[in-house]
């Protein structure tokens, strides 16, 4: 069978997600079809009508019920409290098909699929395969010893990730990616020319944005509130922890075609007790996420901006 694969776009675990999984459907004998990148939070009246004209796979993204495949680790996946319902209900089949997965422990949701496979089907993975779950566990949840290292460039995993998510990639390097992570080394796909050209272009602006980021950044009680986020500045990510360690949570505006979008982190080195900004963000803004992080959309920039503050000071209070 031929799988359309929608994933979470400009994201590397959603990029890694969707290479582990068609790594994994080969092993099947089925292959892929189209690779389609997704926004978090997904636009909710498209995604409800959306109707899948090919079997399809879901990864890193918003459960949708005609999808034959769906794995996610986001807390915040259900949009519609029906789906929610029919898939709590249809659990023991699904536990029969293992193809329909949640878990929201998962540090990446590339790992999930991952560990799925080769537990419950005792498949052996490649050492390629290994290293990407690997790697995408610790990309994703940010398991690294300080922002520094964050932002570092030391391992072609970094370098990779750091080629894809910096700049939003167009959606023939994501294809190109994709497919190599699913067959290839990341010390081999490391030396790519498109992914080298990316790389080295994101460590330019790294250079030139750590001083921008530093000027556009303001301390409000225990949140950083990064300004100026027109454009994109590489490296904003991880930048708010180095400037000010001492913070708990992290609120981004970033720019992202016609909507301003408020990016919300928790310090992974500074870590708030009883974090739980996806919900949070969910049920404020209809947007969602992690218990760690998540995002919300806004039309009008002035809404945005108010909001920043206004979600800076109830995080301010729940530190």
């Amino acid at each position: 069978m031929k799988y359309d694969i929608y994933f979470h776009g400009n994201c590397f675990d959603g990029a890694a997600s969707a290479a582990t999984l068609s790594h994994f459907l080969k092993l099947r004998g089925d292959s892929y079809g189209k690779f389609i990148p997704l926004t978090h939070p997904v636009n909710k009246k498209w995604w409800r009508k959306l109707k899948m004209k090919s079997p399809s796979a879901v990864v890193d993204i918003t459960y949708h019920p005609r999808a034959k495949i769906w794995f996610d680790h986001h807390p915040t996946t259900f949009i519609d409290k029906r789906w929610e319902k029919d898939f709590k209900a249809s659990d023991i089949k699904l536990l029969t098909s293992n193809f329909k997965i949640l878990d929201t422990k998962s540090p990446s949701c590339t790992g999930l699929i991952f560990r799925h496979f080769t537990k419950n089907f005792e498949i052996k993975a490649p050492k390629h395969i290994k290293e990407l779950a690997k790697w995408a566990d610790i990309i994703d949840r940010a398991r690294f010893k300080n922002a520094r290292e964050a932002m570092g460039f030391q391992q072609a995993a970094l370098r990779i990730a750091k080629s894809f998510v910096d700049k939003k990639p167009s959606l023939s390097y994501a294809k190109l990616l994709i497919k190599a992570l699913s067959e290839k080394s990341m010390i081999f796909i490391d030396k790519l020319k498109p992914v080298r050209i990316r790389f080295l272009k994101h460590k330019r602006d790294f250079k030139k944005s750590m001083p921008e980021i530093k000027k556009h950044l303001v301390l409000r009680g225990k949140v950083t509130i990064l300004y100026g986020m027109n454009k994109r500045l590489a490296g904003a990510r991880f930048a708010s922890y180095y400037f000010y360690p001492q913070s708990k949570y992290s609120v981004r505006i970033l720019k992202r075609g016609n909507k301003h979008v408020l990016s919300v982190g928790q310090n992974p080195w500074n870590p708030p007790r009883h974090p739980r900004i996806g919900q949070y963000l969910e049920k404020k803004y209809g947007g969602g996420g992690h218990s760690v992080a998540g995002s919300a959309a806004f039309t009008k920039k002035n809404d945005a901006l108010r909001e920043a503050l206004n979600i800076a000071d109830y995080l301010n209070k729940h530190v």
